[in-house]
């Protein structure tokens, strides 16, 4: 009873997730009731309202499927780079298909938590290779647990833009892409499934031919499929909000010693901006798997993912970091490092930083700041994917969950920036990200 400490080294609650439900709830349009024609055909029957109402809380983002989950390809005698379907850029998938040709293939996509989706499209962008390697035209199925038998959602032919066009092959050329629309500037196909208000929670694509029939491989860059993120069941607690507000006690700067001018002056020139990255260009290193490094910096909340396995440790803890190269070209003041949260994974937080500059690429790196981060030891609200993000100078987006440091004293200008995660939360494999932002002042 005397003792002044309560230790333990863990809590677990034994319990069982609960799939969504997998049929509509009772206020959806009569017009996608079960039955009515079955969603599978290519060219889904006219109805008093074609276009299927949708919950309300959702959010639509350009893909419902990404790299952190699991994309195991069936069909094929052999395939490569199984992640590049999902990794954002146009870094090929392939098939070896030689004598499966009368077999469809494709890939089974299952994400690594419980996420609620609903798909409205599917997107196929074309690889590098002949035209003769594409697939020409896409299936759609899916289940609500990989327990559950597929059901299916629709299906029609790939007719791609642009002429046919070949897509470079690149693992640095990143598709922007919204609900909305695919990338322009590269080739792609859409097919389009406005009836559709299933809810699921893994999905199957399945090409059932290339366009050349003879030929012994399936290639694509990248499959988007457009939808909607729902909501968990559950809201978060009154208090989590404020446990990331900036007006959280700054802990995270202990290498700026305290000076007679703490906040240090800057140019009467210099144009103050939420942040000072972007738009510009973004390198990770120490990841064997990166997904979407553009979106580490980019205006909303579309996550970055790095993958650890099979890196090096330092003492046991995996690193890795992100060099910037704003597109502004000119110098810059950092004063206010702002990371917003993703969907998922809070131990997949970064909770001890190393924030760089250097005035060229020729340059030595220079230490602005590192510590921890408030949000260390605190519970984080999570941000869904793909929101907008609406800051200023003076603060990161409210409605947002994020933490920041801030630098006061720090007045050396630098070029490009190198922010290096020390550690994630739990010492996770996983290190993401919704959003970095730098905000400062960039000098004339």
């Amino acid at each position: 009873y005397e003792e002044t400490r309560l230790q333990f080294a863990e809590v677990e609650i034994p319990g069982m997730l609960l799939p969504p439900p997998p049929t509509p709830p009772p206020s959806l349009s009569p017009s996608v009731s079960p039955s009515k024609v079955p969603s599978a055909s290519p060219t889904l029957n006219p109805t008093d309202s074609p276009t299927a109402e949708l919950p309300e809380g959702g959010i639509l983002v350009n893909s419902i499927i990404d790299s952190a989950g699991s994309y195991l390809p069936f069909g094929c005698n052999t395939w490569s780079r199984a992640w590049a379907s999902v990794d954002g850029s146009l870094e090929k998938f392939h098939c070896d298909r030689t004598d499966l040709q009368d077999v469809p293939a494709g890939q089974v996509f299952s994400p690594p938590y419980v996420q609620a989706t609903i798909a409205k499209k599917v997107r196929v962008y074309a690889g590098d290779a002949n035209a003769n390697v594409s697939p020409i035209d896409v299936t759609l199925e899916g289940r609500v647990n990989p327990e559950a038998p597929w059901e299916s959602i629709g299906s029609g032919d790939l007719e791609f833009n642009n002429n046919f066009e070949r897509n470079v092959r690149s693992t640095a050329v990143f598709i922007e892409s919204t609900y909305e629309s695919g990338d322009v500037n590269y080739t792609y196909a859409e097919v389009d499934f406005p009836s559709n208000n299933a809810v699921y929670s893994d999905y199957k694509v399945t090409f059932s031919a290339t366009r050349k029939y003879e030929e012994t491989r399936l290639q694509f860059a990248e499959v988007e499929i457009p939808g909607m993120l729902l909501p968990p069941p559950p809201t978060p607690p009154p208090s989590l909000s404020p446990s990331v507000s900036p007006s959280v006690p700054p802990t995270a700067y202990p290498t700026h010693p305290p000076t007679p001018s703490p906040t240090a002056a800057v140019a009467d020139n210099a144009q103050a901006v939420n942040t000072i990255l972007y738009p510009g260009s973004v390198e990770s290193s120490g990841c064997s798997r990166t997904v979407r490094a553009g979106s580490a910096i980019a205006p909303t909340t579309e996550k970055f993912f790095c993958d650890h396995l099979d890196m090096p440790t330092q003492d046991g803890i995996w690193v890795d970091s992100l060099t910037f190269s704003p597109a502004h070209g000119k110098l810059s003041v950092a004063k206010d490092l702002r990371l917003y949260t993703h969907n998922n994974c809070a131990n997949c937080d970064c909770v001890d930083y190393l924030l760089e500059g250097r005035v060229d690429a020729s340059s030595a790196w220079e230490e602005i700041g590192s510590g921890d981060f408030p949000w260390k030891d605190q519970a984080v609200c999570r941000n869904t994917r793909g929101i907008t993000i609406n800051s200023t100078f003076e603060s990161g987006d409210s409605d947002r969950c994020y933490d920041s440091v801030g630098f006061p004293s720090h007045s050396t200008p630098y070029l490009d920036y190198k922010y290096t995660c020390r550690r994630t939360r739990g010492n996770h494999r996983y290190h993401q990200v919704g959003r970095i932002e730098l905000a400062g002042y960039i000098l004339e």
